[in-house]
């Protein structure tokens, strides 16, 4: 419900974590340019931005999570770790904090809350990172809260600002293309941009205690072909490496042990490199949302040549 003052509606307002990231960008511009204004979590100063309220602290934080969700109109939750040294760890973080940021909105009377989850959290049992996000969907699914809620999965997200698609993209420059588990492996993809939209769309309600399954609207998702494809049009398509789990598994593990005696977090882990080969991360057709107000604009081919075109304009490519 959007508040009023004096006779002038007042511009609702969405608390947002996660919200200084790649996908976190493109969410503040989303809401912004829905008319919304902006409360935003953050650990770091931050430059002013019209329409930006930034708050200072992170999910550990009670006193930043109450100031943030203070007059929100709906909470977006995106903020998660995608890495860590141990299973502990995104536990701590991805279902701990998931659960002071419900609590901080319960008591601050937001309305509405959108849980960005992931596609992982349907496998809990091939990663560290799934299993942590399926845990924070049950605080949400296993209990009554004073608000509405939907939880979304997304696929992969890419789009200017993505470090793991300009991997990726630079990869295919040199002709050779590792594919995680095997080349026929099929995943579901979305703009940063179109996946920011869908959440303006879901903070305006509907899809009300659901599990959301969204992509880019593409039935059956992709492969590594289709993605070199839409990169390259007509040039030689780069040679497809399968990469096995024996290899990958043996490689991410070595990794994991790495990180623990430098304790710094490695992205390619044993954990993460079950996930990397699972067959299929594409939508489930009973699990796509109905929102009447929203459509992707971007395919993956005019999805990736703004990513591209963004890359190049910025000197990274």
């Amino acid at each position: 419900m959007t508040k009023t003052t004096g006779t002038q509606p007042a511009k609702p307002v969405v608390a947002l974590t996660g919200a200084t990231g790649f996908l976190g960008d493109h969410t503040i511009n989303a809401f912004l340019d829905a008319g919304y204004t902006v409360n935003a979590l953050t650990r770091r100063e931050q430059h002013e931005r019209d329409g930006v309220t930034w708050v200072r602290g992170d999910l550990t934080n009670n006193e930043a999570l109450a100031a943030l969700c203070s007059g929100a109109d709906v909470l977006v939750h995106m903020a998660a770790l995608t890495k860590a040294l141990n299973r502990d760890i995104f536990f701590d973080v991805n279902v701990g904090g998931t659960k002071q940021v419900l609590r901080a909105a319960a008591d601050a009377g937001v309305n509405r809350v959108v849980h960005v989850s992931s596609l992982a959290a349907r496998e809990p049992q091939l990663s560290h990172y799934g299993a942590s996000k399926a845990a924070s969907e049950l605080l949400l699914t296993a209990r009554d809260w004073p608000f509405s809620w939907t939880i979304v999965r997304p696929p992969a997200i890419y789009g200017p600002g993505d470090k793991e698609i300009l991997k990726l993209l630079k990869a295919l420059n040199f002709g050779l293309l590792p594919a995680p588990g095997g080349k026929n492996n099929r995943f579901a993809m979305i703009h940063g941009a179109d996946m920011a939209s869908a959440l303006v769309a879901f903070a305006k309600g509907g899809n009300e205690k659901a599990i959301a399954e969204i992509d880019d609207r593409k039935s059956g998702g992709y492969t590594l072909k289709d993605v070199a494809q839409a990169v390259g049009g007509e040039k030689k398509p780069p040679f497809i490496l399968p990469v096995p789990f024996a290899l990958l598994g043996l490689i991410g593990a070595v990794n994991g042990i790495v990180a623990n005696i430098i304790r710094k977090p490695a992205m390619l882990t044993l954990s993460s490199a079950r996930y990397l080969c699972h067959k299929d991360w594409t939508v489930r057709a009973s699990r796509r949302p109905q929102l009447t107000d929203w459509a992707p604009h971007f395919d993956l081919k005019a999805g990736l040549g703004d990513t591209i075109e963004w890359y190049r304009k910025n000197g990274l490519l």
